[in-house]
């Protein structure tokens, strides 16, 4: 396996290298699964790729399964461990989105009912059928999807 790339100045990436302290709870070639420093409940923890991937679109598709076949496999231990009510599974790129640090990283978070954390989806808002169908149509052009 060659060496992955590392940013020099990135917290995680240091985390991956083993140069930094974490909770670690699980780690493959591709990835390493963690505790964040202020987790919301014990069991909440993050999944990252070893390599400096910023956000969403840095990805590729390998790297992306890794991703996700390590969320899958913690999402799996929240459950047997914590027995949550319900999860989250949070990815957010760019700061708008409320991404911190800027290298790719899931939140695996287990729910309870009436926990700390907030509501994540907005009421729902009426949008005009002509917006919807103009999205979907340019979304499939930019997929190369054919409608049925």
């Amino acid at each position: 396996m060659t060496a992955p790339h590392q940013d020099p100045d990135c917290a995680f990436c240091a985390i991956a290298a083993g140069t930094a302290p974490a909770r670690v709870v699980a780690t493959t070639t591709e990835t390493l699964t963690f505790l964040p420093l202020n987790p919301v409940h014990p069991g909440h923890v993050l999944v990252v790729p070893r390599r400096h991937v910023a956000d969403v679109w840095g990805l590729d598709e390998g790297t992306a399964a890794a991703v996700s076949a390590a969320v899958l496999r913690a999402a799996h231990a929240v459950r047997a461990v914590h027995r949550p009510e319900g999860m989250n599974v949070i990815q957010s790129s760019g700061a708008v989105a409320t991404q911190t640090v800027p290298h790719l990283h899931v939140h695996v978070v287990p729910r309870y009912a009436g926990d700390r954390m907030p509501r994540l989806w907005p009421e729902a808002a009426p949008t005009e059928p002509e917006r919807l169908d103009d999205s979907a149509r340019r979304l499939r052009t930019a997929l190369g999807s054919p409608h049925d």
